[in-house]
């Protein structure tokens, strides 16, 4: 028996625009998720960020926090450093190819390890490892993401996901029975990629009219929508729209354009002005945009409450207080991360917390000595070009210290991100330091679309 043993180090992490598309991945020999004999349900909280769930699991004894995504067939890991040691067993060394244009990565295979998620166990269970390092959720999220699961783990259960109490209730499918619901949607869903990813049936308002489109499920994107140009559809990129970075893929970076279409319809739901991604035609080379016209993701599926039913192939929606929310671009054009720890001896009591470094998930500052600190370091990744942080001088690598008065290591990464997506007009003051220097910018916010 080959046994891997790896380390794994928990991050602070935060939201910000990301999507890693492992779409297309479908391999065979999982095991079954069960709950313990006698329990026909289980409930798991889960965090919300960048409109995706992350949830808790346990691997071979180790937690780990997942982001749990519709759009992927088989479990995987990444994230790898030195931390908390995972024991993978009966490995084997693969390649795997995704969106993107760059090489396929090569990834480790391991054989019958036991995952956990609530009370729900597989114990004959497959995974890949990702050894590719710059394929890392945690600067961006606000809390560990180590991994993504899906099939592996939908195909066994009716899931209700609840994204306003940020709860699933896990359900036997034997045991459960569906209620009678007068608001709610319920359509059939197709599966495809050897049974293992879901599409449903939506309606895209072109020049045409309302037309019909066939979309990938995709809970593991961040993005509201993306489409592929499709002239006998009418699925086009409008005029008002700027290009930007889309995402990363498994290999490389993402490109394209952003937009917003005037009507999604999802049964009797319509959603207006939804801003939606437009790949470039190169990264999606090897699919048939006559049978899939894009993706649904997260930005979407966040303002329903849904039922997710792969054994009966059925999905139900029920809008939720999201429903109603506008859909709005970053207005300031920046992108920000967690990038490590500063050293600070100015900080007040209520900054401080007594932690250990693998409970730093939601803590915001770790105390060493009575005169120093360490608090989270945040940091511009990236400035949109023309965008009003871009046009007022700020710059990539700049650490921000303090937003409109209040020092950006109180914020949640997510929360810092969610100020910019918001309240056109309004003001930002930015205090950054750059080489050393302490510097204040300030501008206002204002739509892109």
């Amino acid at each position: 028996m080959k046994i891997l043993l790896l380390n794994f180090c928990h991050f602070l992490k935060s939201k910000v625009l990301l999507l890693l598309l492992f779409g297309g991945y479908t391999f065979f020999g999982q095991g079954n998720f069960n709950l313990p004999a006698g329990t026909a349900s289980d409930k798991i909280r889960f965090e919300l960020s960048n409109n995706l769930i992350i949830i808790p699991v346990f691997v071979n004894g180790v937690e780990l926090s997942f982001i749990l995504d519709t759009g992927v067939g088989s479990t995987i890991i990444f994230s790898v450093d030195n931390k908390n040691s995972l024991e993978l067993k009966n490995a084997s060394k693969i390649y795997l190819r995704g969106l993107g244009d760059d090489e396929p990565v090569e990834a480790i295979k391991s054989l019958k390890n036991e995952v956990k998620i609530g009370e729900a166990a597989s114990v004959d269970h497959t995974i890949y490892l990702v050894l590719d390092e710059s394929i890392n959720f945690s600067p961006r999220m606000g809390f560990p993401v180590h991994g993504i699961i899906g099939y592996d783990f939908f195909k066994d259960f009716i899931l209700d996901i609840n994204y306003t109490k940020k709860v699933i209730k896990i359900n036997k499918p034997n045991s459960y029975t569906y209620r009678k619901c007068k608001k709610c949607y319920q359509t059939t869903l197709d599966f495809r990629d050897k049974n293992k990813r879901p599409f449903l049936s939506a309606k895209y308002k072109s020049e045409k009219g309302l037309v019909d489109i066939n979309l990938l499920l995709d809970s593991g994107s961040g993005s509201s929508l993306w489409l592929f140009e499709n002239e006998k559809k009418g699925i086009k990129v409008s005029d008002n729209s700027f290009r930007d970075f889309l995402g990363k893929g498994f290999n490389g970076d993402i490109y394209g354009e952003r937009t917003k279409i005037k009507e999604l319809h999802i049964g009797d739901f319509m959603l207006k002005d939804v801003t939606t991604s437009f790949p470039d035609s190169i990264y999606i080379k090897g699919i048939s945009v006559n049978d899939r016209h894009g993706s649904l993701g997260g930005g979407v599926l966040r303002r329903f409450n849904i039922i997710m039913d792969y054994p009966n192939k059925k999905i139900s929606f029920k809008k939720n207080s999201f429903f109603e929310k506008p859909f709005y671009y970053n207005m300031s054009g920046l992108t920000i991360q967690h990038a490590g720890f500063m050293f600070s001896k100015d900080y007040n009591e209520k900054d401080r917390f007594y932690i250990g470094l693998n409970e730093i998930v939601n803590k915001k500052t770790v105390q060493f000595t009575n005169d120093f600190i360490l608090q989270p370091k945040y940091e511009i990744s990236d400035v949109r070009p023309d965008s009003p942080a871009d046009k007022v001088g700020l710059k990539a690598g700049d650490v921000i210290l303090e937003i409109n008065g209040r020092r950006a290591h109180t914020y949640k990464l997510s929360t810092l991100n969610d100020l910019f997506y918001f309240e056109e007009g309004k003001k930002i003051r930015l205090k950054i330091q750059r080489l050393g220097v302490d510097m204040r910018f300030e501008f206002y916010l204002k739509k892109v679309i």
